[in-house]
């Protein structure tokens, strides 16, 4: 029996590989590990979509996606300095991009540094002024603020863009509540919970604003 020799059996693996080859790869790569850490943040396993971002971000730092979906994850863990971090490259690549302005925002609402919120805020807004979710973000900024009518301006508009737009009618209630005027704070909580009747929050505050109607209807 004749034996085939071995360099020309593996012939076919020797060929030399080029850059466009090599490119071509790593594309494929990065859109595979891109898949599996947006599927990862879909099911809730946050620290692994983390270090698959970062497996793209070695290859790829300037991917503006992995960026953003990276600084969604940190979020969601609520480390909420890495996630502003991440925001921040991801806005060197593209200073634009208005979709991370506005989660960097809501990351600095959630670290309680509501003036540099409203800041970006304003920025998006002054691109955009019909984004409803920048005009909730910047209510709840100016409610910290102490900024009540300016806050109740942005919600309401935000309703006037879209009526069922449950977080401005909850948040929008929460306004009236700590003004004490709780007959529109009910109604607001009512309409978000018309529109969806497992709003927590608002079944919450609701309960406690028809509470404090009823003690001063006593006091009377």
């Amino acid at each position: 029996m004749r034996v085939q020799r071995a360099s020309s059996a593996r012939a076919v693996d020797m060929k030399p590989r080029t850059k466009r080859a090599d490119a071509q790869r790593g594309l494929k790569d990065d859109k595979y590990f891109l898949a599996a850490a947006d599927e990862l943040f879909r099911q809730g396993k946050f620290n692994q979509a983390v270090a698959y971002y970062d497996t793209v971000l070695e290859k790829a730092p300037n991917n503006l996606r992995a960026l953003h979906n990276k600084g969604l994850a940190l979020f969601a863990l609520n480390k909420f300095d890495k996630s502003i971090e991440c925001y921040d490259k991801a806005l060197e690549v593209q200073p634009q991009a208005l979709h991370v302005k506005l989660k960097k925002a809501i990351s600095l609402n959630s670290k309680r540094d509501f003036e540099r919120a409203k800041d970006v805020l304003d920025s998006v807004l002054t691109a955009d002024c019909t984004n409803k979710e920048a005009l909730n973000a910047r209510a709840l900024a100016e409610f910290h603020l102490g900024l009540d009518n300016e806050g109740m301006q942005d919600l309401r508009r935000a309703i006037e863009i879209d009526s069922t737009y449950v977080m401005a009618w909850n948040n929008l209630g929460c306004f009236y509540l700590g003004l004490g005027e709780l007959d529109a704070a009910v109604a607001c909580f009512d309409r978000a919970l018309t529109i969806d009747p497992e709003c927590y929050d608002a079944l919450l505050l609701k309960d406690m604003a028809a509470e404090r109607r009823e003690k001063r209807a006593r006091r009377a």
